[in-house]
């Protein structure tokens, strides 16, 4: 991964080699790099009028291999920026927090993690998402990601989860996002006779006994509650997910 303290400089070095959507997406990103950061790839490529692998071109010419690397180098970045102008700040600051949350989900989602997370997914026929609150959100972005895919990725709201729930066979599985993983919903779950996978920043939740696999990403304290990047770093998990799941 490039070093952070050069993100910025390696575009301004070679914006000049830089094709017509590569203009286009370097001014987005040096308009309001603070706003990039929070979006996903496909939000970014419309945002810019381009397709997702100009964004990808984009960020390999930089010398990165993902655009998740190129996102975690402008974060640091920005919190870089933030600390400078803020020395005496004692309180984390939200990109020093994304940040290190990045770093911390990369020590988690290797890829031998992320192979064996796909192989268990593909078993089944039909895969449900849903999420709480906010956390609906990356069910809803999973479900849009594989559309083109063909495969049969369905985002359920929560009102509709008991009649789901009861509907679900041994072929099923329904992925859940839930940042503290306490709400009633998992427990309107008991009895399905498909499966339940959690994604989750929680390790310690009342359901143990429903969830058949659970992803623990990291927070940052005192409570997962409080950590305000969680939904976002669920973005983030949904966007690599798709593409070991696409490829």
């Amino acid at each position: 991964m490039i070093n952070f303290m050069n993100v910025i400089q390696i575009m301004e070095q070679k914006k000049t080699e830089f094709t017509p959507n590569d203009q286009l997406i370097y001014q987005k990103i040096s308009k309001d790099p603070g706003k990039i950061v929070q979006m996903t790839t496909s939000a970014l490529s419309d945002a810019c009028g381009v397709s997702q692998p100009a964004l990808t071109r984009f960020v390999k010419g930089l010398g990165y291999t993902r655009y998740q690397d190129f996102r975690a180098d402008l974060i640091a970045w920005l919190a870089e920026q933030r600390t400078q102008q803020m020395p005496d700040c004692d309180h984390l600051e939200y990109f020093s927090v994304m940040n290190q949350l990045l770093r911390e989900a990369e020590k988690i989602l290797t890829d031998s993690y992320m192979r064996d997370l796909v192989c268990y997914i593909n078993q089944f026929s039909r895969v449900f998402t849903t999420g709480v609150s906010k956390s609906f959100q990356p069910a809803s972005l999973l479900e849009t990601l594989m559309i083109k895919t063909g495969r049969f990725f369905h985002a359920v709201p929560n009102d509709n989860i008991s009649e789901l729930s009861d509907s679900m066979n041994e072929n099923d599985l329904l992925i859940v996002f839930s940042v503290s993983a306490k709400h009633s919903l998992l427990k309107s779950l008991s009895g399905s006779a498909g499966k339940i996978m959690l994604v989750t920043v929680t390790s310690s939740h009342p359901y143990q006994e429903l969830i058949d696999r659970q992803v623990l990403l990291p927070y940052i304290p005192p409570t997962p509650e409080e950590s305000a990047v969680s939904p976002v770093l669920f973005d983030m998990f949904v966007e690599i997910l798709c593409r070991y799941l696409t490829h």
